[in-house]
């Protein structure tokens, strides 16, 4: 018989490559593509498209980052009997390698991804970023927190992101965890209450106002380390609500279609988070602890190397096939929608498969260790 503390590890380990292919299919929603300026979807009524790409981009999707907060909040706690200074710097010194070594990696080699295609496939770039050879020092910076700062946003609401732009997740992990020895005294001190008010903070939308500080990150980063700081089980307090969170988020999920684009939907969709993480939870803790469902080791070893391979990649499969086959009917957008996603991982499936195999000990590096 499996323990409950042996299906907490299954089930995290088990969601690692589901949770990475929906941030894949986060980015994969292309509202617009820019080649050389123009804007190929403009002008297209793809009605079947948008809706399915908003299900699935939009909506199932996004319970991915958060639960990835969650977990990591849990993982940095787990079984620490005290949070001494002692502690604090070991955990640190251990991210350093795992997460900080990568980040700087990444973010270099997406520069130089950037120059290549700016050099050799102009044609396929947008023409709205600054030239890599043209960067002054502050740009260089600037490049691993905040590339607003060298290419000014169009619209006022445009996210601030490193260049590796996925990468703001562990931006903005790296600093949670600076301050974990704040999140560990009031977690441990005001216990559910403080993550109570965090939540309330994420939910309507409150922002810290910094880049690098997200509500989202400090939340739910809280919420896993409630678990871990008091010695709680989080799949097993889950497991009874699996019925009614189904249930529940299929009503959410079915009214935020139909009503995207209301001023109140952004207050239903944090809510379809919230339950959503629950349904994901229990779902997989039900079909593993049934042995319905195992974990593969290797797409799970995977996970980190495709989250941080794949949005270039991605665009650059987006902007080819756009450029190759010109879709404009609903059909064909709709195909090109599950294609670059389906082959963008595949590929990188390859890649992390040679690495491995020839390369174990640079892999190593560029995956923290994974």
């Amino acid at each position: 018989m499996m323990t409950n503390e042996d299906l907490q590890s299954k089930t995290i380990s088990f969601l690692r490559f589901p949770l990475i292919v929906g941030v894949v299919l986060i980015h994969s929603h292309f509202d617009t593509v820019v080649i050389n300026g123009v804007d190929l979807m403009e002008g297209g009524h793809f009605p079947v498209y948008t809706l399915i790409s908003y299900l699935f981009s939009e909506i199932l999707s996004r319970i991915a980052v958060p639960l990835f907060f969650f977990i990591s909040g849990f993982l940095f706690f787990y079984k620490v009997g005290s949070f001494t200074k002692q502690a604090y710097y070991q955990k640190l010194k251990k991210r350093a390698r795992t997460i900080l070594v990568p980040y700087i990696l990444w973010n270099l080699l997406v520069v130089l991804f950037f120059f290549l295609s700016q050099s050799f496939f102009p044609g396929l770039m947008s023409g709205k970023n600054k030239l890599i050879c043209d960067y002054d020092i502050s740009d260089w910076l600037w490049t691993f927190w905040n590339t607003n700062m060298i290419n000014p946003p169009a619209t006022a609401d445009k996210g601030a992101y490193p260049i590796c732009y996925q990468f703001w997740f562990i931006r903005d992990l790296m600093v949670v965890m600076l301050f974990s020895p704040l999140v560990y005294f009031l977690v441990k001190k005001l216990r559910h209450y403080v993550v109570m008010c965090l939540g309330i903070l994420w939910l309507f939308g409150w922002s810290f106002g910094v880049v690098g500080f997200s509500s989202a990150a400090f939340f739910f980063f809280s919420a896993g380390a409630y678990f871990s700081i008091h010695g709680k089980n989080f799949v097993e307090i889950m497991k009874p609500f699996l019925a009614a969170s189904t249930v529940l988020y299929i009503l959410i999920a079915i009214i935020a279609l139909c009503f995207r684009g209301e001023a109140w939907c952004p207050y239903l969709h944090n809510m379809g988070i919230l339950v959503g993480i629950v349904l994901v939870v229990t779902l997989s803790a039900h079909f593993l602890g049934k042995g319905m469902w195992h974990t593969n080791t290797f797409l799970s070893d995977s996970s980190f190397f495709i989250y941080a391979y794949h949005a270039m990649p991605l665009a650059f499969v987006v902007k080819l096939l756009f450029k190759m086959i010109q879709p404009h009917t609903d059909g064909m957008v709709l195909a090109s929608y599950v294609f670059c996603p389906l082959i963008t991982i595949l590929i990188g499936l390859l890649f992390y498969y040679l690495l491995k195999k020839y390369l174990p000990v640079a892999t190593s590096v560029i995956t923290g260790g994974r």
